[in-house]
């Protein structure tokens, strides 16, 4: 079988390696096993068909026997049917073994999860890679008590240990073999989307300090020196740790029953997941968990159980917003799982959030569980200025003041202040994408992540969303739309499709801090957050100062979208998001449509209008040249009219898709009988060709005229006053489109209104 993963050893120090007395790998069989233990007979008959049914199928998931697999587990499972209370009676392992609690039971789930990805694949997955480092730290020391009064007294004596070398023997085959259902797990609980490629990093002259305390007992200590020993490219690449450094557990009489915290789930500096254990975690059992050393069926059924906690605290964590761990551990308490959850072991509540929670998230997996440095996406701190990250941020669930703060500035210097009111400095460094702390910070060595807004498509964006702190993710609190997105998702070019010309093209663009609308013609307008009405308003540099870019935004459970916005009683979309997916097309086109002078209201069914190729909803919108003097306006699938002033309107209906791909209507409505104004000058007037191409011919004028030709958005007009008889308009230099030709006699006050098409 080819693994998903590779190893690589990395030296950083010379090795200086101590020969274990027992090596125990691979080979154990359930016989020997069994032997060890006093027979199969110390076993209850549902222990005995749990661990042969999890090392049988685990033996035929690796052969690539899926189907085999598959039927042991459904035969396990129709005799003791997952998360019944018939499970408890499997908890307590004679003679010292370790078979998890359950017995076999994590493992087994484990294997349905890569069971049923096998037999059912993602087909042509886009596959990831998450680097994984497995750390060996060659020493630590420290005080050790030898007896529960040094315990309670914190007394003890000095010792050193050295890691234990069966580690490193047989190219790191006990951590492998710990590892190695867990990876499979992995790619199946991704739909195949994520491999995990595992490093070793010896670090044999490093000695970490330790201790042990008690209420809980610990021992353990920082692993501050193991970041100071790697390399910065080293920790920049890599997206998991896994740190394994000598055990500091007193085994003396005293302790034979205690348990010992060791380790546990950590964060790096990126919010990666950092394991942390001792080196006997994988030799020996602790003693709350067995007596003498691991066999190979007993690492198989336990190690991956404990990777798979760790890792669940790293995947709550890293999705705050579905509330799975608020306190810690809140899974024991059967009333905090969620009404949907099916069982009630902690393996069942990791099932049921993975497969009802996790798999169905917003930012796939594969995506959340990679956190390396990306040197393109550095290039998307460049344009940030720490003025603009100033405000207010904090976690999802807050348990304390210490989750939430905010960045302040004082005379140039800058802060994190939390609502404990502990503070300390953070200097900006946005070619790594970090905010950098110093000697103040009570945290030493860890530094702010900057966290790049992700669309709902997945596409990175140069605005921040938040702060990422020991792992874990403080939401930005401050100009954000909704509390979700920064206005940086508006980043884009925009056109007017109804009749626009170039002066109704643009793009939205950040110099600086400073949001501008770059016009097509060249001319710059300054733009400044309006939070509460979800709009730019345009500076003095514009035509139109204080009007606004209202934001046109569709929101899901994914996050926001922003299509356009409207300014000037014309909408500007951007391009659509995705180039292959087919756009709205026009199919039952609303013509010119006549109404009756001073109506009340008139709609019309415009719900098959638009049509899309693969049936995406479609979302309309619609706009009238003189709203004031007849509005339009959509309700569902009704385009309502009212007002009723007499006239010739201009109306353009538009239909957008989440993809952002458009189609549009333009039609003309005519209120009354404008031409019943009309006097007899006008009537007679030959107004031709139509369609024109460059020149428009007027005849037989018999009174001064004034003329104006103006788009549908009312962006382009021009004016020809005092015309008679006969005349001739130039429009080559106007763009291909619609226009409305008004005709005035001004002593009369009679006019009449032509569309007029350039072609």
């Amino acid at each position: 079988m080819i693994k998903s993963y590779i190893k690589v050893l990395v030296l950083l120090f010379l090795p200086s390696i101590t020969l274990a007395q027992i090596f125990q790998c691979d080979g154990t069989s359930l016989p020997e096993f069994y032997s060890i233990y006093g027979g199969s007979d110390q076993f209850t008959e549902h222990t005995n068909d749990a661990i042969n049914t999890f090392i049988e199928a685990e033996d035929a998931v690796a052969t690539g026997n899926y189907a085999t697999a598959q039927s042991l587990i459904n035969d396990l499972f129709s005799t003791y049917p997952r998360g019944s209370n018939i499970w408890w009676n499997v908890f307590n392992d004679p003679n010292g073994a370790n078979l998890g609690t359950p017995h076999a039971y994590y493992g087994v789930r484990m294997l349905e999860d890569i069971i049923n990805y096998h037999l059912n694949p993602n087909n042509n997955p886009e596959v990831k890679t998450a680097n994984m480092k497995v750390v060996l730290v060659g020493c630590s020391e420290g005080i050790q008590p030898t007896t529960d009064v040094e315990l309670q007294n914190g007394t003890g004596q000095f010792v050193t240990n050295e890691l234990d070398s069966t580690l490193l023997e047989d190219n790191y085959c006990l951590v492998d073999q710990s590892l190695d259902l867990f990876l499979k797990y992995i790619s199946a609980i991704t739909n195949g989307e994520l491999n995990v490629n595992v490093e070793y990093i010896e670090l044999p002259n490093l000695c970490m300090d330790v201790n042990v305390t008690t209420s809980p007992n610990v021992a353990s200590g920082s692993i501050g020196p193991i970041w100071d020993a790697l390399d910065d490219n080293v920790k920049n690449e890599t997206d998991w740790f896994w740190m394994i450094y000598p055990s500091h557990v007193p085994e003396f009489p005293d302790f034979d029953d205690d348990a010992f915290i060791t380790g546990g789930m950590g964060s790096d500096s990126k919010g990666g997941p950092v394991f942390i254990i001792d080196d006997k975690w994988l030799v020996r059992k602790p003693a709350h968990l067995g007596s003498g050393l691991y066999n190979d069926i007993e690492r198989r059924i336990y190690l991956p159980q404990w990777l798979q906690h760790e890792f669940f605290h790293h995947l709550y964590r890293i999705y705050p917003e579905l509330s799975l761990e608020i306190n810690g551990h809140d899974w024991f308490n059967l009333s905090f799982w969620p009404d949907d959850f099916d069982g009630q072991f902690e393996a069942d509540f990791y099932a049921e959030s993975l497969h009802k929670r996790l798999q169905i998230a917003c930012v796939p997996l594969s995506n959340k569980l990679v956190t390396r440095i990306d040197t393109n996406q550095l290039q998307l701190y460049s344009n940030f200025i720490m003025n603009e990250l100033l405000g207010e941020y904090s976690l999802d669930n807050i348990g304390n003041p210490w989750h939430e703060g905010e960045i302040l500035e004082d005379n140039g210097t800058y802060f994190w202040r939390n609502n404990a009111n502990i503070q300390w400095q953070i200097t900006p460094n946005f070619a790594e994408g970090t905010l950098e702390t110093g000697p103040d910070c009570p945290y030493p060595g860890q530094n702010f992540k900057l966290e790049l807004y992700r669309t709902p498509d997945e596409d990175l964006i140069p605005g921040i969303s938040g702060l990422v702190f020991q792992g874990d993710f403080y939401r930005k609190r401050f100009n954000l739309l909704r509390e979700i997105a920064p206005f940086e998702i508006t980043l884009d070019s925009y056109v007017s499709e109804c009749e626009g010309t170039i002066s109704d093209e643009g793009t939205i663009v950040k110099e600086d801090g400073q949001f501008y609308w770059e016009k097509n013609t060249g001319e710059m307008w300054s733009l400044t957050l309006d939070t509460d009405n979800e709009a730019f308003l345009l500076g003095v540099d514009s035509p139109t100062p204080d009007s606004s870019f209202k934001l046109v935004i569709l929101e899901d459970l994914c996050g926001l979208n922003v299509y356009g916005f409207y300014y000037q009683n014309n909408y500007y979309w951007r391009p659509k998001s995705n180039l292959d997916n087919p756009s709205p097309i026009l199919v039952n086109p609303v013509s010119d449509l006549e109404l009756p002078e001073n109506f009340n209201s008139q709609s019309i069914d415009v719900s098959m209008v638009f049509s899309d190729i693969d049936a995406e909803p479609l979302f309309l919108y619609v706009t009238s040249s003189e709203p004031t003097l007849l509005a339009a306006n959509i309700y569902g699938d009704e385009l309502e009219f009212s007002g009723g002033t007499l006239g010739f309107y201009s109306i353009c209906l538009t239909a957008i898709d989440r993809n952002g791909g458009i189609s549009s209507n333009s039609f003309v409505v005519k209120v009354g009988d404008p031409v019943s104004t009309i006097d007899q000058s006008l009537s007679d007037l030959n107004i031709y060709p139509n369609p024109v191409e460059d020149l428009l011919y007027i005849r037989n004028a018999t009174s001064t005229l004034d003329i104006t030709i103006y788009n549908t958005s009312s962006s382009f007009k021009e004016s020809y006053r005092n015309l008679e008889n006969s005349v001739s308009i130039d429009l080559s230099d106007l763009p291909l489109g619609v226009y409305f030709m008004r005709i005035e006699n001004p002593t009369t006050g009679a006019f009449s209104v032509n569309k007029v098409i350039r072609l």
